[in-house]
């Protein structure tokens, strides 16, 4: 007998037992998960209806891990602000520490620690009389672009009409998952941009290892508990990094947060744009 290819043989077969052992244990676990079972959905479903919570989109049927993310947020000066924007013509005022102001005319763009950005614009006139949801679009990306910002990592996520203004929110997202909380908003009406406000992050190194969270149909059940939620209907329900400085015991300012890990969350968006995180293990 050739021992040396039967041992072959035999390693081979062995490798193939324990490949085949995975797979069933990992099926196992899917198809035996009970929150992701049609008859726990249902219940949640009816248990949501209660609070008058509806539910408007597809419930992910996923065991939800990822990795953890070491973020930044975006630094930004006013000086650059000024230069994109007003072509240098603005008034900087440094009114305190963290805080700074640029204003030329009717506009101005309020700086909060270089992060966080607020654009005003109390101009009457009104300058496109033919509005709509496209050119509100246009006009969004056309002023992000101004600004010189990264739009590669940027998704609309929420696009909505009342009263003649547009309410526009962009998302960060990382190979097409949200990075959350980062923003880029806008309200546009026929003087063009009325408001404009961004915080954003920046992926920095991601952990090696997956965090395994709740499911999504379990998850959700917490959306029973607040009251700020009923009346909504959930349009969309995605798995997300989420960074939340308040969270972190190491942080004595978090306002004043420079970087940060993001967890893995769910990110549970309402038809009016609202939305709650839940970070659930």
């Amino acid at each position: 007998m050739d021992w040396s290819k039967a041992k072959t043989i035999l390693i081979v077969a062995f490798i193939i037992t324990n490949l085949l052992l995975v797979y069933v244990l990992i099926g196992e676990y899917h198809i035996d998960e009970p929150t992701l079972k049609k008859e726990f959905i249902n219940e949640v479903i009816e248990l949501l209806k209660e609070k008058d919570i509806g539910v408007a989109t597809e419930m992910p049927m996923e065991i939800p891990r990822l990795n953890s993310m070491i973020v930044e947020y975006e630094n930004v000066n006013i000086q650059r602000l000024n230069l994109n924007y007003f072509n240098n013509k603005g008034i900087i005022e440094q009114s305190s520490e963290g805080l700074s102001k640029v204003v030329r005319g009717g506009e101005s763009f309020l700086l909060i620690n270089n992060r966080s950005i607020i654009y005003e614009n109390s101009i009457d006139d009104k300058i496109y009389s033919d509005l709509d949801e496209d050119k509100a679009i246009e006009l969004a990306e056309e002023f992000i672009k101004k600004g010189k910002f990264n739009t590669d990592d940027m998704k609309l996520s929420f696009i909505k009409e009342d009263k003649g203004t547009f309410y526009i929110e962009y998302s960060k997202i990382y190979e097409d998952v949200y990075v959350e909380k980062a923003f880029t908003n806008f309200q546009i009406d026929k003087r063009g941009v009325k408001r404009f406000e961004r915080s954003w992050l920046k992926e920095k190194d991601l952990a090696d290892v997956e965090i395994y969270i709740s499911t999504a149909p379990k998850s959700i059940l917490a959306l029973l508990g607040m009251q700020q939620v009923y009346g909504k209907t959930i349009t969309d329900i995605s798995l997300c990094y989420y960074f939340e400085p308040e969270k972190h015991d190491y942080l004595e300012k978090p306002t004043e947060a420079k970087q940060g890990k993001a967890v893995p969350a769910w990110r549970i968006q309402f038809d009016d744009g609202y939305k709650i995180f839940i970070d659930e293990y």
